[in-house]
């Protein structure tokens, strides 16, 4: 009998006992369901695990298009979890096996699509990078905060998080397959620890460059909350500008774009802010981009397994030719670096900012085949028109961020833009 058809059981019969034989049963219950919960994994449930895990492992080996750049890894994946895969009993014992797993990988594009209390979130409103053996704040998400910080933290080092040493803290990351001490994957295991798990806080213990060390609670920046699709506007002289607001996966952002472009026609300049586009977006949402181009042109190119190709956007009429700036930073994510990328391979925008995102390949869902949800992977990669890896692209126009008060990236564009005029 379940554990659900054991409480109807007692429900039915509780009118029907006197109070020493319900105390009996009860006691009987709590004890069958306590060896309900702990009874060991059975050996149908061990091949069950082993037969999903071999068809994860070969999904991965089959698509995974980043694969031979991390085969170490992945060889080792194979032989250290399998074993450890045979335990798995419960949905929350699945999505931590693999997410662990997943993470083994170190790309930010690779993730189960499901995720419980204690999975780690996708990303946070700092970025860090390291420099030796210190952690250090590099880029604060200040366009999408509420509020001003009071305090600069660009540049501070992080001494710890939630009281353990940082450094402890990269050390103990959950993973078995990396090379820590290698620096990419320390700077990515870094920003995943400063993501922090969903049911954790994320206090900072921060030694700023003014000398003073602070503790700092992520958790209290509160992120705005964006009500429309984009914000159009003019600023200054006469200059258009349209912040999309992580809305690149919307099919109503094409319609929305070609309504305010007919405000906007006659500005002397425009600009395209794409530093709200954490969660990316669908590959039509590309069309855009005509609007700025007069003849049909590639804007990124694809590989898969077998074949290289581009994607092409067409113009759009009528055509803004006026000058085009593009504002990206760490958090302009897939579609949105796709656009930056095409805009710039076609010479046809200047782009400000900082690194972006970085995620690299197109996407593909595969599921698991005893559970309700599955994990994304990059099957395809993603290449600038001159085949250079989208996610390597670095702003010609580079403005290093120094402070949180100042919106450095769009104040640098307007100079480039009166600099013009």
């Amino acid at each position: 009998m379940s554990v659900k058809d054991k409480r109807v059981y007692l429900s039915l019969q509780f009118h029907f006992m006197n109070s020493q034989t319900l105390l009996i049963l009860f006691y009987s219950f709590v004890l069958s369901t306590s060896c309900y919960a702990f009874q060991t994994i059975g050996e149908n449930e061990e091949k069950k695990n082993l037969k999903e895990f071999d068809q994860f492992i070969s999904a991965i080996e089959e698509d995974y298009i980043y694969l031979e750049d991390k085969r170490d890894i992945f060889d080792c994946i194979k032989t250290s979890y399998r074993e450890q895969a045979k335990s798995i009993s419960t949905i929350g014992d699945h999505v931590k096996f693999y997410e662990y797993l997943l993470n083994e990988f170190y790309d930010s594009h690779v993730h189960l699509n499901t995720n419980t209390q204690e999975s780690y979130r996708l990303s946070a409103p700092i970025y860090v990078k390291t420099d030796k053996d210190k952690t250090i704040i590099s880029n604060v998400w200040q366009t999408q905060l509420e509020d001003t910080l009071n305090i600069n933290i660009i540049g501070a080092d992080i001494l710890r998080f939630n009281g353990e040493d940082f450094k402890s803290k990269i050390d103990n990351f959950p993973t078995r397959c990396h090379n820590k001490n290698d620096p990419e994957i320390r700077k990515w295991i870094s920003n995943k620890i400063i993501a922090g798990k969903r049911n954790e806080p994320r206090v900072l213990s921060l030694h700023l460059k003014s000398e003073d060390t602070v503790d700092f609670d992520l958790d209290k920046l509160k992120l705005r909350t964006d009500k429309f699709i984009l914000i159009p506007k003019i600023i200054q002289d006469n200059i258009g500008y349209i912040r999309i607001n992580n809305t690149l996966g919307q099919c109503m952002l094409v319609d929305e774009i070609d309504r305010v472009m007919k405000d906007l026609f006659d500005t002397k300049a425009m600009i395209l802010d794409l530093r709200n586009t954490v969660d990316g977006g669908a590959s039509h949402i590309a069309n855009p981009m005509g609007r700025f181009i007069t003849e049909k042109r590639p804007y990124q190119q694809y590989e898969d397994q077998e074949e290289s190709y581009f994607g092409y956007v067409e113009p759009k009429k009528p055509i803004y030719t006026k000058p085009l700036y593009v504002l990206v930073n760490r958090w302009t994510g897939s579609m949105g670096e796709g656009m930056a990328i095409g805009l710039d391979g076609m010479q046809r925008a200047t782009i400000v900012g900082t690194e972006k995102e970085r995620l690299a390949g197109g996407m593909k869902t595969i599921d698991f085949k005893y559970y309700d949800y599955g994990f994304d992977i990059s099957f395809e990669k993603t290449l600038r028109i001159d085949g250079s890896p989208r996610d390597e692209f670095v702003p010609e126009e580079y403005v290093k961020q120094t402070e949180v008060r100042e919106d450095e990236v769009l104040n640098h564009a307007l100079q480039l833009i009166n600099k013009l005029n």
